[in-house]
């Protein structure tokens, strides 16, 4: 199969990736990721989101036991930060280089776990299924609230993220702007509903043939996990609705459930992959949820994504000079062969 020294178009974001499947053979001799696995405690109180803590803003988490959310005490966002008179000068005067606008929305903490040393690939089928469940209400509550445009939950876990807290947690920030992320995904996804008979282009890139028969590591009911085909990163997976869903507020419990399932399976196969509790960015993409825009909203459909830092168990994909100054990044790894290694792992179910 020829997917070496090749151009990838990635329809989502309108760019295109490298596949340098050579690359990855190069003589190494930088940074290696410590693999070396450290006791972590069940409880730490110098930890700012165990339960019964104090935080560093004086507030005392409660005693809490499973899923459980806050306002970040340190928000990258506020709908207290002041419009400024610059701010509405510059709005209606799109040709200016220095325009500026307020950062407005909300940022919330997600804790998975009261256990300090638990990930979302050991806890047990039960609790997963619950931290789903606080996606769903959390986004269900956040795409409600007056001048939010869009909701991004996410996760940065491991060091080598760069995270500051080791607590098995993940974020929210929801913006009162459109990311421009997402402003390409949906600008990505209306143009080709318009020139599809409206069809949706995630649903139709997950039944394209060229996936379906090289990129599928897994496939349920109601959901699917592939690498795409212009996969960024080495190991990056996706999981795909088998139908057209915007978000996870319109998921029924059968597939919340499912959902909790096969992300479970997944983070799990990176841990076998990388051979210890794997570093990973995890995004989840729903649709923004102007009302402005609701028709164009409407073509946007709901997929999690993975974005693994590791290009195998000892290297990291850095993003230097060529991809930093030309946006188009390089993977060392070709999708479907990363699809068949990571279709190969053998993942076990976890007690409820």
């Amino acid at each position: 199969m020829s997917g070496n020294w090749q151009r990838r178009w990635q329809p989502l974001l309108q760019q295109w990736v490298m596949i340098s499947a050579r690359s990855a053979g190069r003589p190494w001799s930088g940074a290696i990721p410590n693999r070396e696995a450290k006791l972590t405690p069940a409880h730490d109180p110098d930890c700012y989101l165990c339960p019964r803590v104090i935080r560093a803003n004086g507030t005392t988490n409660p005693d809490y036991a499973g899923a459980y959310a806050f306002d970040n005490d340190f928000p990258s966002l506020s709908f207290d930060a002041p419009v400024s008179d610059t701010d509405a000068e510059e709005a209606g005067h799109a040709q200016s280089l220095t325009r500026t606008a307020p950062a407005h929305g909300h940022c919330r903490v997600l804790c998975w776990s009261e256990q300090h040393d638990a990930t979302l690939a050991n806890i047990s089928d039960a609790q997963m299924r619950a931290v789903v469940r606080l996606w769903q209400a959390e986004y269900t509550r956040l795409a409600q609230t007056p001048n939010i445009a869009n909701v991004l939950i996410f996760e940065n876990k491991g060091v080598e993220i760069g995270v500051s807290n080791l607590h098995p947690h993940g974020q929210i920030y929801a913006t009162s702007f459109l990311t421009d992320t997402a402003t390409s995904m949906r600008d990505a996804q209306v143009e080709f509903a318009n020139t599809h008979n409206g069809d949706s282009l995630l649903v139709s890139l997950l039944q394209d043939a060229h996936t379906q028969e090289h990129l599928v590591v897994e496939k349920n009911t109601h959901f699917s996990v592939i690498v795409p085909f212009a996969a960024r990163f080495a190991y990056e997976t996706w999981i795909v609705p088998h139908r057209h869903v915007s978000n996870l507020t319109d998921m029924t419990d059968t597939e919340l459930d499912e959902l909790a399932g096969v992300y479970q399976r997944q983070v799990n196969r990176y841990d076998v992959l990388f051979q210890r509790s794997a570093p990973n960015i995890t995004l989840l993409h729903n649709a923004p949820c102007s009302e402005l825009d609701a028709d164009k909203n409407k073509q946007c459909c709901f997929h999690l994504a993975f974005h693994p830092p590791l290009r195998d168990a000892e290297k990291l994909k850095y993003l230097a000079g060529f991809e930093s100054g030309s946006s188009n990044i390089v993977n060392p790894v070709q999708p479907e062969l990363a699809a068949e290694q990571l279709r190969a792992i053998n993942v076990q179910e976890h007690s409820a």
